[in-house]
């Protein structure tokens, strides 16, 4: 099953076209670039910030869970 759904979306996607973009970069080195952009932006320390983001939206929400469910068992039980 997991072989025909593989193969469906596999198929789905070789219908749709190449990247326009592609032939645009075919010669061109990003490597002589790399420190001159990471230089005026700072991939790495944005990369560590959205990290300790979705860390702390992770544990909100983790702990909003937690407090729904133990609330709810103490509420079900000092009601019944």
């Amino acid at each position: 099953m997991l072989d025909i759904i593989k193969s469906f979306f596999t198929r789905l996607y070789d219908l749709l076209p190449d990247s326009p973009f592609q032939a645009l970069f075919v010669d061109f080195n990003f490597d002589q670039y790399k420190g001159w952009i990471n230089f005026f932006i700072p991939f790495d320390l944005c990369f560590k910030f959205t990290e300790l983001w979705l860390a702390g939206i992770a544990a909100y929400y983790l702990f909003c869970m937690i407090k729904k469910v133990v609330l709810d068992l103490i509420i079900g039980k000092l009601l019944a």
